[in-house]
């Protein structure tokens, strides 16, 4: 029984006549390919490409990420590059800006450390001044009122006072007393002394101008107390028609005079 080909139209006429194989024949063993049949291979390729063509575009749409143009694609990159170097001086300021605060830390903490030491030292040396000044005894004169400084100017008829007082060494209470002033000068031709005291305006004047008068005795700015020192200003009222060339100021406790001194004003 005789097999039949599986493509027929691909075996030679002559084989399909009963030609008997091997031999020789003067047409060709294939057969000339027909024009239609080419002309379906060459639609078929261009189909297949046309087809691989569109899904390959329609994978690069969907998965590929939108398209761009030249000129945007050079600007996306000279964006890019403006933002790495952004990015670059915003880390050397952040590094500068760290150093420098590490710097800062460094030197608070070893001005704390310094401070701390010498707040110790300090202390110490308190300690130690407050030790040998017990060792020391105290001489009662130390603890007597000083006049430290004292001046006198004039301001029309009036002299205008500044005294600083002190106590030495360790008082152990307070001091209590009251400043004098007495003036020394000329009046009608004549030396003469004269007590000076506080100036102050009367509380009810008249249209002319008001004349010096003596303060009342519960306002009275001469009266001391103090422990370590104080300071005593104010105004003295000068007699009419007295020329004041020197003034004497006393510390008196008890009708004791404690201190003095003398100031001598311009002629």
């Amino acid at each position: 029984m005789k097999r039949r080909p599986l493509f027929p139209a691909l075996v030679p006429r002559r084989l399909r006549r009963g030609a008997a194989p091997g031999a020789r024949t003067d047409e060709s063993v294939l057969p000339a390919a027909s024009p239609w049949r080419v002309v379906v291979l060459v639609l078929l390729l261009a189909l297949g490409a046309a087809l691989g063509t569109g899904l390959y575009e329609s994978a690069r749409r969907v998965f590929g990420g939108p398209q761009v143009s030249a000129s945007e694609l050079a600007q996306l990159r000279a964006e890019n590059q403006r933002l790495i170097a952004d990015n670059e001086r915003l880390q050397g300021s952040l590094a500068a800006s760290e150093s420098r605060l590490e710097i800062e830390r460094a030197a608070k903490e070893q001005f704390a450390v310094d401070l701390r030491a010498a707040q110790k030292e300090m202390g110490d040396m308190r300690n130690d001044l407050a030790f040998f000044d017990q060792l020391i005894p105290m001489d009662p004169r130390q603890a007597q009122v000083n006049i430290r400084s004292a001046e006198l100017e004039r301001q029309g008829e009036l002299l205008r006072y500044r005294v600083l007082l002190m106590r030495g060494g360790r008082p152990s209470g307070e001091f209590s007393g009251r400043l004098q002033f007495s003036a020394s000068g000329v009046r009608a031709g004549a030396v003469a002394t004269v007590e000076l005291h506080p100036f102050s305006v009367p509380a009810e004047a008249g249209d002319g101008e008001a004349a010096p008068v003596v303060a009342p005795p519960v306002a009275d700015p001469l009266v001391l107390r103090f422990r370590q020192y104080q300071r005593a200003e104010g105004s003295l009222a000068v007699p009419a028609g007295f020329v004041v060339r020197s003034v004497t100021v006393r510390v008196v406790e008890g009708g004791v005079v404690r201190s003095q001194s003398t100031v001598n004003l311009p002629a």
